[in-house]
């Protein structure tokens, strides 16, 4: 956003468009508000951006208590009246992740709570609404050791009791972090009506116009913007200018082991005794990973990639650095988008994992 090009890319792509619009009367008259009402939406939503970014405890505990306290509400209602993140097709992944026995540690929970409260109370000071709700007149650091000392939510099964309970289990909850949760849940779910009210519902309308607009000035010569619908996507694997010189277009697993190799096998970059004694059974020059000038987006991680001859070649995973940009502007030039090879996974899988059922069913044998 730093680069002037691309700011001005940007701009000329969203005058030329406008002038398209403007130029048809029919598309005028349809379309041509929603640019402003959607400036207007961002206005607003500048309001409460720094309550938004300050009224936190960047504390894992306090959003797990935060999560079970709306979870066992919105259960009970429609799947269309719920908050975002509740519907029925995202309820098992949101209780996979809340009953995960990922490890919490409690000194690092406590030093985050300590510190996002300093940093709240400085910018925000001692009368802000969730300040007062949090604190109860303690200090930060009296604040984060109260919170932490009276919560047992790092343990998955404390938290499989309170979802199992329901919301009667919750309203009963003495553990620290629920009763919080509780506190703060009329001002949250405020926020987030205001949000949906007044920025959220306008955008999401006037974003669909402006993508039925672009249809009917370009139509098939060029893409819509993603929006977690399915959206197919064409590129090239190539490499790209970097650092002064020329990034390759793919890595192999060679390049795994020189990496580990010229950083002594130590962390972050050592391999796993099964990588080091398997070397021997793999063919190292297979690709690893490769990158294609796909435009992808956060959100495409475990799409296929396929090849012209209809293959699935890769697996979507990351994007370059320099593909950030990307949210706003593409640049064929950089962007990149990064995939794994099915070339390394069959290495992996049936040399070092000795998985061979799982290789055939993906071969189709």
């Amino acid at each position: 956003l730093q680069n002037p090009h691309v700011m001005e890319t940007k701009r000329m792509e969203e005058r030329k468009f406008r002038q398209a619009v403007v130029a048809k009367p029919a598309l005028e008259t349809q379309y041509g508000r929603a640019w402003e009402e959607i400036a207007a939406a961002e206005k607003k939503a500048a309001t409460p951006a720094k309550e938004n970014f300050y009224h936190g405890t960047d504390s894992r505990l306090a959003g797990i208590a935060k999560t079970i306290v709306e979870y066992v509400a919105e259960i009970k209602k429609p799947d269309g009246e719920r908050l975002p993140g509740y519907r029925d097709s995202q309820l098992d992944s949101l209780r996979f992740d809340l009953l995960s026995s990922a490890p919490i540690y409690r000194d690092m929970e406590t030093a985050r709570i300590r510190g996002a409260l300093e940093l709240d109370l400085k910018q925000m000071g001692p009368d802000d609404p969730f300040l007062k709700i949090v604190l109860h007149g303690r200090t930060p650091e009296d604040t984060a050791a109260a919170l932490i000392n009276g919560t047992k939510l790092d343990d998955p099964a404390v938290r499989r009791a309170l979802i199992e309970g329901g919301q009667t289990a919750v309203a009963q909850s003495t553990d620290s972090m629920i009763v919080l949760a509780r506190e703060l849940d009329p001002m949250r779910r405020a926020l987030v009506k205001w949000t949906e009210d007044n920025v959220t519902s306008v955008e999401q309308r006037r974003g669909e116009e402006l993508g039925r607009a672009r249809f009917a000035v370009y139509g098939k010569s060029t893409y819509p913007d993603a929006t977690f619908t399915l959206r197919l996507s064409y590129g090239q694997v190539t490499g790209y200018p970097y650092n002064g010189t020329k990034a390759p277009s793919k890595t192999t697993l060679y390049g795994l082991y020189d990496r580990a190799a010229s950083f002594d096998n130590a962390p972050p970059f050592n391999l796993t005794p099964r990588y080091q004694e398997g070397r021997k059974d793999l063919d190292l020059s297979a690709a690893f990973n490769f990158v294609t000038t796909n435009d992808i987006i956060g959100g495409n991680s475990g799409s296929p990639v396929i090849n012209g001859k209809g293959e699935i070649v890769g697996l979507i995973f990351d994007g370059n650095i320099e593909s950030l940009v990307g949210d706003y502007v593409y640049d064929i030039e950089t962007n990149r988008a990064v995939a794994v090879h099915t070339a390394a996974m069959t290495e992996a899988l049936r040399k070092l994992y000795r998985a061979d059922r799982l290789w055939s069913e993906l071969a189709g044998q």
